[in-house]
């Protein structure tokens, strides 16, 4: 269900009730399976395959999974390492990052910033919370794409000089106060330490 109040859309989700119980830390890599047999791990987290599940179990009305240490169920892990390579939306995802992440292209972020609010705009009008993409890098190097991050919009206030989103940010579980402010101008800040994103992608 959709609820507008004033200048914000929302949708009825809470990342304190509708988010994973675990943060986005992998310290020993999250073991990738085949038929039942590890042939991997994925590090540097699993925030894409966090978000993308935990809005899928919430649009299904399913329960999220109860562990509060995820590698000590290896279902969890196989489901969340399903959800991230879905996620990556393969191979166009990671070369979007790629190309966006290009130093000159300040014209191509704002643009895609715009086209991720109008996104975020359209799914919360139908009733679902919106995967957001956070370029959070600036940088010729591929390696960059290890530093970008994916976080779930769940309202949005939209007044004349800025849009603020609240999101549910892997790494920062059971925090309803995570927010993402764009500003005018296409600057773009969150209202956490972290590492500042210069531009959004949608999904």
């Amino acid at each position: 269900m959709t609820t507008w109040s004033g200048r914000t859309l929302s949708v009825d989700f809470l990342p304190s009730r509708d988010g994973l119980p675990f943060g986005n830390v992998w310290p020993e890599g999250a073991d990738i399976r085949f038929h039942h047999r590890s042939v991997g791990r994925v590090y540097g987290g699993l925030c894409g395959g966090m978000v993308h599940f935990s809005r899928e179990r919430w649009l299904a009305g399913e329960p999220l999974p109860a562990e509060a240490n995820p590698q000590h169920s290896a279902l969890v892990v196989d489901q969340l390492v399903s959800a991230q390579i879905k996620s990556l939306g393969l191979p166009g995802g990671p070369l979007r990052y790629l190309a966006l992440q290009c130093p000159p292209r300040v014209t191509a972020r704002r643009r895609s910033t715009a086209r991720t609010l109008a996104a975020v705009r359209g799914d919360l009008e139908g009733g679902r919370p919106s995967c957001v993409g956070l370029l959070r890098a600036l940088s010729w190097n591929p390696a960059g794409l290890s530093r970008h991050h994916v976080v779930l919009a769940y309202a949005m206030r939209e007044d004349s000089d800025k849009t603020r989103l609240s999101v549910y940010d892997p790494n920062h579980p059971h925090d309803d106060r995570v927010r993402v402010t764009i500003h005018a101008d296409s600057s773009i800040r969150t209202n956490r330490r972290d590492p500042q994103p210069y531009a959004l992608l949608d999904f």
